[in-house]
């Protein structure tokens, strides 16, 4: 049974955000997390091109100048945006796994270790609340983005822990190889961002029976149907 720690990732988030806004005052604090959540929701529905400082700045009811004066530009906010939940991703993910190898003690981490450490993360972000959904839509977005943005950001924040999540699945499942592998884990992706993005179609498909922000809900049955791909025979 996996249990969704929302106690111990919702800490974690808080130690890690406090580290980019620790050298405002409270209101500033204030102004510039608005700014954020309201940026956030707005790049996640039209994307970076389709956004622009102006939007912002209206909905947040923020003068369009702090965005300068924080940010310097709309990249740049873009940028600080997908920074703050990209990192609580990240160490996320890699505190899970390095739990999983302690508890394994050298040997290989069963599948479905793997896979909860690297799904979680971005499911229970999407889970807390409307802009963290956002963020996950963000992410599913960043192939239509700049590639001068998209391309920097993936490989900041995502290449290495991503390798390394490739590199134990090999472990754990050494007649695949590297190029299966990572097929696979692309897949997951693809999943997990669909669920967090919570499209509302599972309600309608299971007739009322399921409810997408439900995580508890949800989250067996990705473990299941993932652990079942990995598992699947090459062909």
């Amino acid at each position: 049974m996996y249990c969704v720690n929302l106690g111990y990732c919702m800490h974690m988030q808080k130690n890690i955000s406090k580290n980019h806004l620790d050298n405002l005052s409270n209101t500033s604090k204030e102004t510039v997390t608005k700014l954020l959540d309201v940026a956030e929701e707005l790049f996640a529905e039209s994307g970076f091109s389709g956004t622009t400082v102006r939007d912002i700045s209206a909905k947040a009811d923020i003068n369009q100048a702090l965005i300068n004066y924080h940010f310097q530009s709309k990249q740049g906010l873009f940028k600080a945006i997908f920074e703050r939940r990209a990192k609580v991703l990240v160490e996320e993910r890699l505190s899970l796994l390095d739990a999983a190898r302690q508890k394994v003690a050298g040997h290989a981490i069963p599948l479905r270790d793997l896979i909860y450490a690297f799904v979680f993360p971005p499911l229970r972000i999407a889970s807390e609340s409307s802009s963290g959904r956002a963020f996950v839509k963000l992410q599913a977005r960043l192939h239509n983005e700049p590639k001068e943005i998209s391309q920097e950001l993936r490989s900041s924040y995502y290449d290495k822990v991503s390798l390394e999540f490739v590199d134990e699945l090999h472990k754990t499942l050494p007649h695949l190889s590297i190029e299966s592998i990572s097929w696979r884990l692309i897949f997951v992706m693809g999943l997990y961002i669909y669920v967090a993005s919570n499209t509302g179609r599972i309600e309608v498909i299971s007739r009322g029976r399921c409810v997408g922000s439900n995580l508890d809900q949800a989250l067996p049955e990705i473990l299941q149907f993932c652990e079942s791909g990995f598992l699947a025979p090459v062909i």
